[in-house]
């Protein structure tokens, strides 16, 4: 992970790349901007993520939703965020994830393809959990939070391994 610093770049630990994410996105559970028509989900995002003052890695990278928001696995999911005011492209449900090994990958899981069932499952357990004890939608951030940091940590796998 990197941080620019005087025009050079240093390791950022994943425990400060988390802190940076509960101090910057946190609030931003709707598209604080607008963006022309051409732009993918996937760009507003990264877009949102930036303008929340999260620096991307200067390496390959995807801007991740960590509710999925085109995967009809995902509907259950997708009608809770909804449900909770969250916006599906707010920074508040999304981290930058890279997509391939290198030097600098730490503990974070690798964005490459299909989302994994039991990661679908997973992020609907977590939004059910927090609707079903009357949680509010700060709590359902948090409860994102708590994905994001599994999936920087490598706690949570995103994809399935393909099979050689």
């Amino acid at each position: 992970m990197f941080s620019k610093t005087g025009g050079r770049n240093r390791v950022k630990g994943v425990q400060e790349v988390i802190q940076d994410y509960a101090d910057k996105v946190l609030d931003r559970v709707e598209v604080k901007n607008e963006y022309p028509d051409s732009y993918t989900a996937s760009k507003i995002l990264r877009e949102e993520l930036k303008d929340a003052g999260i620096e991307p890695t200067p390496y390959s990278n995807a801007a991740h939703h960590l509710t999925p928001w085109n995967d009809s696995r995902a509907e259950k999911a997708q009608k809770l965020l909804k449900e909770f005011g969250i916006d599906h492209d707010s920074a508040a449900n999304g981290v930058f994830l890279p997509y391939k090994v290198n030097e600098y990958v730490t503990t974070e899981v690798l964005h490459i393809g299909k989302h994994s069932s039991e990661y679908i499952l997973e992020v609907e357990r977590v939004l059910s959990l927090v609707k079903k004890r009357g949680g509010t939608q700060e709590d359902a951030v948090d409860a994102l939070h708590d994905i994001r940091e599994r999936l920087l940590n490598g706690e949570l796998k995103l994809n399935k391994p393909k099979k050689e």
